[in-house]
C-alpha cells in the first residue's frame, strides 16, 4: 500500500491544476505539491459557512476549521491525481456543465468571491475537481448493465427503496387552514375518504373519477424514496406494504390520505435509468468516502507563511 501511495504521490508534482497561479502564493504543501491561497480560502469559506457539513460543531474552534479546510484541500488534490492516474476524461457535455455551473455561481456570488480573494479561474478548478471525483466514483463503482450481479444489486435496491402512487390528501383544518376541524367535521371527512376508497373501481382511472366526483383532485404519479421529506413519518412503509393496484386510507393526526399504489416496474426502464446513478451513490458513497479518507490521511502536509493570517482574517 505504501509503495502504491508513493508512486501516486509522484504524480502530484506534475499537476497544473494544483499549482500556484500568478499572484496567489502557496500556503500549503501537500505531498510535495503547493496549494495556493485562493484554493485554501475557498475551502475555508465553505467550512466557516457550513461547519455542520464538515462534521463540526455550530461554533467550532479555529484549529478545527483550519484542519477541515486542509482536509478539503487534500481531497481536492487527490481527486486531480486519481483522475489522471486512472486515465479518465470528461465528456464535452460534462465540461459544458462545469462552465455553466461556474458562470451561474459567479453571477450570483461574484462580489463575495472577490471579497475573499477567490477568482473565477480558481472556482473553475474547484468545480472541475468535483467533476473528477464524480468520474472516479463512476469508474470505480458503476460496473455497467452487463454485470448481472452488480446490476441486480442496484435494481433490488431501487425497488426496495422507491414506491410510486397517486393520492389525494386533506388536512383536518378549515378551508383557510387556520382553524382546526371539530370532531364531527373530522369524522365526516374521514367518512368521505373511506367512501372514496370503497368505491375506487377496478383501475386508477375509475378511482380518479370517484375522487373528482367527491370534489377532490387525484395527484399525478409520485415517485417517493424511503426516508425522503414531504410526507409524514411511516408513510413510505405503509405504501410499500400496500398491494399494487389497490387503494387505502392512511390517517395521521393532521391529515388523511387516500393512496392508490402503482406498479413501479410498469413505469418502464427509463424510470430506473433516471435513478440508477442515485442508487449507485446510495449504495457505495460511504465506501468511496472511507477509501478517500484513508488515501488522504497518508498525505504529508506542510504549512507555509500566510495561512494563519488567512485564518485570522476569515474566522
Amino acid at each position: 500500500m505504501k509503495k502504491i501511495i508513493s508512486a501516486v504521490l509522484a504524480v502530484f508534482i506534475m499537476l497544473s491544476l494544483c499549482s500556484c497561479s500568478a499572484g496567489s502564493k502557496a500556503v500549503l504543501v501537500i505531498a510535495g505539491t503547493e496549494i495556493n491561497s485562493e484554493i485554501f480560502t475557498y475551502f475555508l469559506d465553505q467550512v466557516t459557512s457550513r461547519p455542520a457539513d464538515y462534521g463540526l460543531d455550530v461554533n467550532p474552534e479555529k484549529d478545527d476549521i483550519k484542519q477541515a479546510a486542509i482536509d478539503e484541500c487534500k481531497q481536492y488534490l487527490a481527486a486531480n491525481t486519481m483522475f489522471k492516474d486512472k486515465n479518465l476524461t470528461l465528456s464535452a457535455a460534462e465540461k459544458v456543465g462545469i462552465s455553466d455551473n461556474v458562470n451561474h455561481f459567479w453571477m450570483r456570488f461574484e462580489n463575495h468571491y472577490k471579497n475573499i480573494g477567490v477568482s473565477k479561474q480558481t472556482l473553475t478548478k474547484i468545480m472541475t475537481a468535483q467533476a473528477y471525483e464524480d468520474a472516479i466514483f463512476t469508474a470505480t463503482y458503476d460496473r455497467g448493465v452487463g454485470d448481472a450481479a452488480a446490476e441486480k444489486k442496484l435494481t433490488d435496491y431501487f425497488y426496495s427503496n422507491y414506491v410510486c402512487f397517486r393520492n389525494v390528501c386533506a388536512y383536518f383544518t378549515s378551508a383557510d387552514g387556520a382553524t382546526p376541524m371539530t370532531q364531527q367535521e373530522k369524522n365526516d371527512l374521514l367518512a368521505a375518504f373511506d367512501s372514496m376508497v370503497s368505491n375506487a373501481g377496478a383501475n386508477v382511472e375509475d378511482f380518479s373519477v370517484t375522487v373528482t366526483n367527491a370534489g377532490y383532485t387525484l395527484s399525478d404519479t409520485v415517485l417517493l424514496k424511503k426516508g425522503s421529506d414531504g410526507y409524514p413519518e411511516g408513510f413510505f412503509e405503509k405504501v410499500a406494504a400496500q398491494n399494487i393496484g389497490t387503494v387505502q386510507t392512511v390517517v395521521y393526526d393532521e391529515c388523511v390520505f387516500a393512496v392508490w399504489k402503482e406498479d413501479l416496474a410498469d413505469k418502464g426502464e427509463s424510470v430506473y435509468a433516471s435513478y440508477r446513478s442515485a442508487c449507485i451513490s446510495d449504495l457505495y458513497a460511504d465506501e468511496a468516502q472511507q477509501a478517500m479518507n484513508e488515501y488522504i490521511e497518508a498525505l504529508e502536509v506542510k504549512e507555509k507563511n500566510g495561512i494563519n493570517s488567512i485564518i485570522n482574517k476569515m474566522v
